[in-house]
């Protein structure tokens, strides 16, 4: 299959993941049309490291709770390149696509190489989120590798979630791709009670907006 039948068919499976959650039935049996999007996400799997776009960039706006909580709380937030933190500290943006190296794997996320740190000045913890993905399945969300003063503590934890409905909800054609519009992601209580744990001190509210996301994809499939 040539790399523009890949690309294609990782974009397929995005969707898929996004409408239909693998192993969900109706009544006990899944639809036809269940089952059709099912093996086209399964289909992805001998092609990890296909893009879903080939170039973009991703903009993540952290929400006033969030801005508030890092505040109170005496938390630094600094970004891991090649993520890059927006000049008024309101948020951070990120490259995507085979020119930043990051692609979907057989687990339904796609990798990014960057990070974020989160500094703890009371305690002098320094928790580190890296590496970073975009899990696109079984529940859409940001999950994140974690160390501790550079001791590994987790391979990966679900940081922030969103729902597929809101992140389909936004998706809109550009003019060199395509592109999903300020998709909410919330804070888990897993992430909330890991900083709990690490600090002593309380985490961001669960099921508060982390922020939201604007993926750009700057490729448009073709058969």
């Amino acid at each position: 299959m040539s790399m523009r039948g890949i690309r294609r068919l990782t974009v397929l499976a995005a969707v898929a993941a996004l409408t239909v959650p693998l192993g969900m039935a109706s009544a006990g049996a899944a639809s036809p049309q269940s089952a059709d999007a099912a093996r086209t996400v399964a289909a992805a799997d001998p092609f990890p490291g296909a893009y879903i776009s080939p170039w973009g960039d991703a903009q993540l706006a952290l929400s006033e709770e969030s801005l508030a909580w890092l505040e109170q709380s005496g938390v630094t937030l600094e970004t891991i390149s090649p993520f890059t933190m927006d000049a008024d500290g309101r948020g951070f943006s990120m490259p995507i696509g085979s020119t930043a190296g990051d692609g979907l794997d057989s687990e339904g996320r796609i990798f990014y190489p960057g990070g974020l740190k989160l500094h703890h000045a009371a305690t002098n913890q320094t928790i580190t989120l890296k590496a970073t993905y975009i899990r696109l399945m079984p529940t859409p969300g940001y999950s994140a590798g974690v160390t501790v003063n550079g001791e590994a503590l987790s391979d990966e934890v679900q940081v922030a979630d969103t729902t597929r409905t809101e992140a389909l909800a936004s998706a809109r054609p550009s003019l060199t791709g395509f592109r999903l519009e300020k998709v909410p992601f919330r804070t888990t209580e897993e992430f909330s009670n890991l900083f709990a744990d690490v600090t002593g001190s309380p985490g961001p509210r669960p099921g508060s907006l982390f922020g939201t996301l604007t993926p750009n994809f700057d490729y448009i499939p073709t058969t």
